[in-house]
């Protein structure tokens, strides 16, 4: 922080699927964290007179603010085509060989 100042990073211009009760989506929306918690979730370009904020351009990102994914398989598309007659403990073994 400087001196006393909160500091921002503002995610701009992104796909956005929130995790609020409506599920609301924005095709073009911004992710404002402030001291490391989301503070805003909203439509549209982000405000360009946020002190001491850092902006990113996340146009073609897709953000998720409040999803909390603690597991996933995602990263196995790449590698679905080996060992595909085998059982779970042989594709397993060929793909993570440790």
């Amino acid at each position: 922080m400087n001196g006393g100042q909160r500091s921002s990073l503002v995610l701009d211009g992104a796909y956005v699927v929130t995790m609020d009760s409506a599920g609301s989506e924005y095709a073009g929306g911004h992710v404002v964290i402030t001291d490391n918690r989301i503070t805003t979730v909203a439509p549209g370009r982000a405000p360009r007179d946020i002190p001491d904020a850092e902006y990113v351009d996340a146009t073609g990102c897709l953000l998720t603010p409040g999803l909390v994914n603690t597991h996933h398989h995602l990263y196995q598309w790449i590698t679905r085509g080996q060992a595909v007659d085998d059982t779970l403990f042989g594709w397993l073994t060929t793909l993570y060989p440790v």
